[in-house]
């Protein structure tokens, strides 16, 4: 009997990993063949792999959700214009952008070319160069929005894709097939049923949700299909309108790799690693890669300034000179979505979120339990005080940036912690003031605030009065030439 029951049971295995084996070796085989037809129909293998270099012009409407001035639609609008250029044989990948937008105007080009690689703000006028250039992740935005370069990329990574099945939307019927690139989630890619162009794109990012990709009006050059319109949804919501001014193929980047004369070198830039620096007797901050926060010992409890992301880590480096001190409140200076990540981290730890009232739904929509969720809501000023310690939050907007912004205002320290309005370069030149910053400082003086030390969340290194002056006062570069 037992025999009997072993040789069932086997005979069932062996069963199910045929099973096993056909879905999966069929799953394979028709995302090969679909991929093939897709290749085909973007000008086929030969031409895609003839394509070397690509030089696309664009120009842009970017949607602001949930990064606009307020926290509610209708988002603010702002144009931009760049040129993106890549030579693949080579590894070398250039962009320039300039752009306006949320109080910040920006002028900057970036080139990966192995050693000669360089980070250059051409506002500020300055040049510096890339201490460890990585063409794959650099290269991967523009990649990623450019159909002949996906169709090419995807079929040299074929290994890993596989047939996600057919689905319809707005009225168009598609094929699906999802595989990774060297960086980044998983994309999944929509052929259209018959044409087998590649219409839509799709990616998800944790904490950020569903990024759409559209690609409308092909036109062929060189016997390739380029897109000549461009639109990105986050989810649900236009984000970007972007449109094809010119398409170059096979031309030399030379003239793109060029350093503009005139241009200051600083420092090459280096990687920032995650630190704690102490500002003052128990008040640090913490954090790298361009976010930091800051926490303050109150006495029997901790109390935390800016939610942008890695609060966790950086509520490790905090263990190590607190112990376990109770973290009571969390403050998130803004609504925009990449300051209020720290939310549901602030939530587990027990603390209660302060926040700008407009700002309620926002940071609600960003915890695991909005309902539940602690939250202080802030309209002009809060305070909180222990023993010697004072900690002033304080509604400074509005500014070019947000309608509504928290700062944490230490008067006995004279420190002031901000986000997304005076961050002080980690080498070089304080560059000229954005709009962001001018209003900033504005409402600083309006506040009569006698700052020493001007902490951000996305630098290391603290700023001073005559450091925010500099700014105020220098000329950009464009202008000084």
């Amino acid at each position: 009997m037992k025999l009997r029951t072993s040789l069932v049971l086997m005979g069932l295995f062996f069963i199910s990993l045929v099973h096993a084996e056909n879905f999966t070796q069929g799953n394979t085989d028709r995302a090969r063949a679909l991929i093939d037809a897709a290749v085909e129909a973007h000008g086929g293998e030969a031409l895609l792999d003839d394509l070397q270099t690509l030089i696309i012009e664009q120009e842009s409407v970017n949607y602001s959700v949930d990064q606009s001035r307020a926290a509610e639609p209708p988002w603010d609008k702002s144009p931009g214009y760049g040129i993106d250029a890549i030579d693949l044989e080579n590894a070398v990948f250039v962009n320039t952008a300039n752009n306006s937008s949320g109080g910040f105007e920006s002028r900057n080009r970036t080139v990966i070319n192995g050693d000669d690689s360089y980070q250059m703000n051409l506002r500020a006028g300055t040049v510096a160069r890339i201490a460890e250039p990585d063409f794959d992740t650099t290269s991967g935005p523009f990649v990623r929005v450019t159909p002949a370069l996906l169709l090419r990329t995807l079929k040299s990574r074929e290994a890993n894709a596989n047939y996600l099945g057919e689905t319809s939307a707005d009225g168009v019927d598609y094929d699906v097939v999802g595989f990774s690139m060297t960086v980044g989630p998983a994309i999944s890619l929509y052929f259209e049923k018959g044409t087998h162009i590649l219409r839509r794109s799709e990616r998800v990012f944790p904490g950020f949700g569903l990024v759409e990709y559209r690609f409308d009006d092909y036109e062929t050059k060189g016997e390739i299909p380029y897109n000549r319109s461009f639109t990105l949804y986050l989810n649900g919501d236009i984000n970007l309108e972007r449109t094809i001014k010119s398409v170059r193929v096979n031309e030399p980047l030379d003239a793109l790799l060029e350093v503009p004369e005139g241009l200051v070198s600083i420092p090459e830039a280096q990687p920032d690693p995650l630190s704690r620096q102490e500002l003052a007797e128990g008040v640090w901050l913490i954090g790298g890669n361009g976010t930091y926060a800051m926490f303050v010992d109150m006495g029997d409890y901790i109390f935390a300034a800016g939610g942008a992301a890695g609060i966790p880590d950086r509520i490790d480096l905090l263990r190590e000179v607190v112990g376990d001190k109770p973290l009571r409140y969390g403050m998130m200076t803004h609504h925009h979505f990449d300051h209020v990540l720290g939310v549901p981290v602030y939530e587990e730890e027990g603390a209660t979120v302060i926040a700008a009232t407009a700002h309620e739904r926002v940071v609600r929509r960003a915890a695991t339990s909005g309902e539940t969720l602690e939250l202080q809501l802030v309209d002009e000023k809060m305070v909180l005080e222990a023993g010697d310690r004072r900690v002033e939050i304080i509604d400074i907007g509005p500014t070019a940036h947000t309608e509504h912004l928290l700062v944490a205002w230490l008067p006995e320290e004279g420190i002031l912690f901000e986000a997304d309005h005076f961050a002080m370069p980690a080498a070089g030149p304080v560059p000229p003031a954005v709009s962001s910053t001018k209003t900033f400082a504005a409402a600083v003086a309006d506040h009569g605030l006698e700052v020493k030390r001007f902490v951000s969340a996305h630098s290391a290194k603290p700023g001073t009065p005559a450091d925010l002056e500099q700014a105020l006062q220098t000329k950009e570069y464009q202008a000084r030439r």
